[in-house]
């Protein structure tokens, strides 16, 4: 049990190290070596839990897409009505993008880069993901307007990923009743009628 502790404690570290010279640098100025001293493990250590850098960043972004989909949905949320699960979800995803600004700046990248492209074809090959099943069935159930989900989908995490940014650099200090107004103003651009 302690060999595998320590092997998740040496992943974790490399993860965490990735995330934060991403943030730092970019993905192209974030080389393996760099990874490894601030993680603190040789530079070998590495290719035995990832076959690249891509690799870390590639599984970095499941990672952080796990902790969205643990935030918005949690055990309870479902036995709320839509709209609620809605306020909900986009409140908590947000104040965790306030929490954790190292992964705001990591997906704005991620979805900038040619990375976003290998995610969306791994995506269609799995099981749609709980965030498009939110809203796909917010469409079927008429609680939202009958667009592609990818259309709600990106003002939803958009509307969130710019709230979250302005609090972070400081341009505006957003409390639970801004949140709220926020959600509303959204929630009123795609509820059905």
């Amino acid at each position: 049990m302690i060999v595998q502790s320590h092997i998740l404690d040496k992943k974790a570290a490399i993860l965490k190290s990735t995330l934060e010279l991403v943030k730092n640098n970019g993905f192209h100025a974030t080389p393996i070596s760099l990874i490894a001293k601030n993680a603190g493990v040789a530079a070998g250590t590495i290719y035995h839990y990832f076959s690249s850098k891509d690799d870390i960043i590639l599984e970095l972004y499941e990672k952080i897409r796990k902790e969205m989909a643990a935030v918005m949905f949690t055990k309870t949320s479902n036995q709320k009505d839509y709209r609620e699960q809605f306020f909900n979800g986009w409140m908590a995803l947000c104040k965790y993008f306030i929490k954790n600004p190292s992964c705001l700046l990591f997906l704005e990248q991620f979805n900038s880069s040619p990375f976003s492209k290998i995610a969306v074809g791994r995506d269609k090959k799995t099981a749609p993901n709980a965030f498009n099943a939110f809203f796909q069935d917010g469409i079927d159930k008429g609680y939202l307007k009958d667009l592609e989900y990818m259309l709600i989908a990106s003002a939803v995490f958009g509307c969130i990923m710019a709230t979250a940014k302005y609090h972070i650099t400081g341009r505006f200090g957003f409390t639970d009743t801004d949140l709220c107004k926020m959600a509303t103003i959204l929630w009123d651009g795609i509820k059905a009628q």
